[in-house]
């Protein structure tokens, strides 16, 4: 009897074990449902154009061509729900495509595309290639406004555009990020001249180019990899901030913080000043620099350089 009762015990214990395990698969399918998830999304902008965010998408369409006129439709459409924006605004348009062979995606917007700029132009081209790269037989995407290539800040052609150029997080925000060429200026080891520093950054969408550079320009040359750093000295003091930058008129207006004011005792105070204007200038949208410290106009930097002017680019203090 004691040998029956533990076999029935064993064998009640080996159904109890194979349904737990029923049971604890089919909760882990549930509990990671979405990330199994493998159909289409559709990105969009949130309403107050602070990121770009997707939701799962069911399209009726198959065939590829048919597929692209259905994102493009739906681009243009106002969401139903309210945290949403129409992602191509009221006005633009996409007026034509093209697929080539290397299935590149060439799209062709009407010239009010170039009405958008800034940080909501840049979500709504991050949002837009990630809508389309879903379709197997894209494997990148081209914008065209008016008949010309879109272009950068520093006019030159942006080129084809990948998944590889944003950055998804794991809580489904998209934080973008596009790889952008720029110089910067530094001072040599004498203190007394500029000189050119040419690097590839990734420009975050939540802040304007400038202030990019600038920030960029604050963390001095040992945060850039791939130059000789030791051959060069950084130009902004320690501690200081950009409290607003803002362009009118290809005149840059930049505000720092008191700290600024503390230049390094081995520059001089025209490599320190002419580092951000020559940085700034490099734009094709800047062509002057006017300064000011925690909002009010500073007249003298340095004890000798007038600083209530407007600086434009001085390439005489550049050695290299």
């Amino acid at each position: 009897m004691i040998i029956m009762h533990k076999k029935k015990i064993i064998k009640l214990i080996s159904v109890i074990l194979s349904m737990l395990l029923v049971v604890l698969t089919v909760g882990c399918s549930k509990r990671t449902g979405s990330v199994e998830y493998e159909g289409y999304y559709f990105f969009y902008t949130d309403a107050a154009l602070s990121g770009v965010y997707h939701s799962e998408y069911k399209p009726k369409e198959k065939d590829t061509t048919e597929l692209i006129k259905e994102f493009i439709a739906k681009m243009g459409e106002v969401p139903d729900d309210a945290s949403g924006r129409q992602l191509i605004p009221e006005g633009v348009s996409v007026e034509d495509f093209n697929l080539d062979e290397d299935g590149n995606l060439s799209l062709y917007f009407n010239s009010a595309y170039a009405n958008t700029s800034g940080v909501p132009e840049t979500l709504m081209r991050a949002a837009i290639v990630k809508n389309l790269m879903q379709i197997p037989d894209i494997n990148g995407v081209q914008f065209y406004v008016a008949g010309q290539p879109l272009v950068d800040s520093k006019a030159e052609p942006i080129g084809l555009l990948t998944s590889d150029d944003f950055i998804d997080n794991t809580a489904g925000e998209i934080m973008y990020t596009q790889r952008v060429s720029i110089t910067l200026f530094f001072a040599d080891k004498s203190g007394n001249t500029l000189k050119r520093c040419a690097v590839d950054i990734n420009y975050d969408a939540s802040m304007t180019v400038e202030q990019t550079i600038v920030e960029q320009l604050m963390k001095g040359p040992n945060s850039i990899n791939g130059i000789e750093s030791d051959e060069l000295l950084p130009t902004i003091p320690e501690g200081t901030k950009v409290n607003k930058i803002t362009v009118k008129d290809k005149t840059c207006y930049i505000d720092f913080s008191k700290e600024f004011m503390d230049k390094n005792d081995n520059i001089t105070g025209y490599v320190a000043l002419y580092s951000v204007v020559n940085t700034l200038t490099e734009l094709s949208n800047i062509d002057k620099v006017q300064f000011s410290i925690d909002g009010e106009q500073t007249l003298t930097y340095n004890e000798s350089i007038n600083f209530g002017s407007v600086f434009e680019r001085n390439l005489d203090l550049v050695s290299g």
